[in-house]
């Protein structure tokens, strides 16, 4: 009876490490915004950056993702397949230059192709995504700096 409970914990060890190597690894990062520590989770790739967090039910407390972009531009963001009302956070380089306060989850009938589109007001480089809500109780505001933010060349 012990054998077997040692070969089904190591089928179950084997099965998490697979699907966790399939996926890929989960690229975060700490950083600070106004002295309030953030685990955020990156969005580097074109991929990662057009599923954001739809699909998701939640996004745990103290937890963001950021969207990071190749270079300045504007970028329209939507809440396609949200869940749940995020703050949005635009950023140029480390300094926080829009805040959008608590974009709104889809309804069911406009679920898969929201009409209201997002964009900061001038030029960024990163999307910085929280619950809806942080960003006012955590007195965060535009000009404020982000430390241990990944840095991006511009070419």
């Amino acid at each position: 009876m012990t054998l077997k409970k040692v070969i089904i914990g190591l089928l179950i060890i084997l099965l998490f490490w697979t699907v966790r190597s399939l996926l890929g690894p989960k690229q975060d990062r700490k950083i600070f915004i106004a002295g309030k520590k953030l685990s955020v989770e990156l969005a580097t790739t074109q991929a990662q950056r057009e599923k954001g967090l739809s699909g998701r039910e939640s996004l745990c407390r103290g937890c963001g993702l950021l969207f990071v972009f190749d270079q300045l531009g504007i970028y329209p963001f939507w809440m396609r397949r949200m869940y749940f009302d995020i703050d949005i956070l635009w950023l140029a380089g480390d300094e926080i230059v829009d805040i959008t306060y608590g974009a709104k989850a889809p309804s069911a009938k406009e679920f898969d192709r929201p009409k209201i589109f997002y964009q900061g007001k001038v030029p960024i480089d990163r999307v910085l995504e929280v619950n809806a809500g942080w960003a006012e109780k955590n007195n965060i505001k535009i000009g404020d700096k982000v430390i241990n933010i990944l840095r991006v060349d511009h070419k």
